[in-house]
Parts: structure tokens; C-alpha cells; sequence
């Protein structure tokens, strides 16, 4: 675990994000998160082994915007779907 500004990091050895004591999620790319944009993102798609963002205790209530949007399904032209 490394130390930055007085707090402690622990790295996920699976995904490679850090977070702090207080929960802050350093994401490779972007701004800084929670643990429940980290689980709703990435850790409950991700069953691996080792996985430090799994407690619900720590992760917290799960809000809307933690998830990635839905988007609408789009039809390509020139391609249909086959029946089954």
C-alpha cells in the first residue's frame, strides 16, 4: 500500500484502481469516483479473484449515476436479424 497526502492507497490487483482510506476511487482515466461507481462500473461484471471492492458495507448505495447510460438499440441497414 502506498501513502499520498497522509492517506493510504490500496491497488486493486485485478483492475489496477486505487482507493483511499476514505473511499475515493482514483480511475486509470477520468476524475475521481466512489466505490459504488467503481462496483456499478466495473467489479460486479468482473468476478475475479481478489477483487477489492466487493463489500457492501464499503460500497455503499448504488445511485443511478454510477452506471453507465443505457442506449437505444440501433437497426444497421443491411442487416436483420435471422430467426432462431
Amino acid at each position: 500500500m502506498a501513502q499520498k497526502n497522509n492517506q493510504t492507497l490500496s491497488t486493486c490487483p485485478v483492475c489496477g484502481v486505487s482507493i483511499t482510506d476514505d473511499g475515493k476511487v482514483n480511475f486509470t482515466v477520468g476524475k475521481p469516483g466512489t466505490r459504488a461507481k467503481l462496483y456499478a462500473r466495473v467489479c460486479k461484471f468482473n468476478q475475479k479473484p481478489g477483487c477489492i471492492n466487493q463489500e457492501p458495507e464499503l460500497i455503499g448505495d448504488i445511485a443511478p449515476a454510477d452506471s453507465f447510460p443505457q442506449l437505444k438499440d440501433i437497426s444497421l441497414p443491411g442487416i436483420q436479424d435471422k430467426p432462431n
